[in-house]
């Protein structure tokens, strides 16, 4: 477009993939809620929520508006009892960087869980497709990749083992989430990494799966 762009105004929507490993923890604790505020919703990036609905855990949207065009709502989740699904290829544009939060909460699901064609994982800040198998593996989990797709079979065993990040900070993100389930001994080796799109995440977390009230 030609001519001058007049300032403006605009609050920045909070972003749903970072959300999505809160609300992950939230459908894998005991008990207690939680509510994330402002998040945005775009339909083009919202189909991980569309994804934990199949799962069996509903993500409840309140407050829906619009900042600037932008859709934006609260999003509240809370424990749940979750089932295994089929992600689709078409659905990988949507939630490509919440796969591995989805793997996670796939390893406490019920039945096999099946992401078809994230070949595009392989190429992310680390091989991203190989580190997910390989370390639900390590926890005992029965994880798979093969050629593009991933398949996960869930279990209520307590995860057990050694996790390897490679400096990846969602790889870090997914399994300090699973490091919260009832019973869990996780070792992480660079939890750190993490801080690259969560600042104090781990912290963050602790403070949540600590208080079993509504929090925001």
């Amino acid at each position: 477009p030609t001519g001058t762009i007049a300032p403006f105004e605009f609050r920045i929507p909070g972003d749903i993939s970072s959300a999505a490993f809160l609300l992950a923890a939230a459908v894998l604790a005991d008990s207690g809620e939680i509510r994330l505020t402002d998040v945005g919703v775009n339909p083009t990036r919202d189909g991980i929520l569309r994804i934990f609905e199949r799962m069996g855990a509903v993500v409840k949207r309140e407050h829906e508006r619009e900042w600037l065009g932008e859709p934006v709502a609260d999003l509240i989740a809370g424990p749940a009892r979750i089932r295994a699904c089929t992600v689709e290829a078409s659905e990988i544009p949507s939630l490509i960087d919440e796969i591995p939060i989805l793997a996670v909460l796939a390893s406490r699901a019920e039945g096999t869980s099946t992401f078809h064609d994230v070949g595009e994982l392989r190429v992310k800040e680390s091989d991203r497709l190989s580190l997910i198998a390989k370390n639900l593996q390590s926890l005992g989990v029965n994880a798979v990749a093969e050629g593009d797709d991933l398949f996960v079979t869930g279990t209520d065993k307590p995860p057990r083992g050694k996790v390897i990040t490679e400096g990846d900070h969602r790889i870090a993100m997914a399994f300090l989430v699973l490091a919260r389930v009832k019973g869990a001994r996780i070792t992480i080796d660079n939890p750190e990494c993490a801080e690259v799109s969560f600042p104090n995440f781990d912290e963050t977390l602790s403070r949540l799966t600590s208080h079993r009230s509504r929090l925001t």
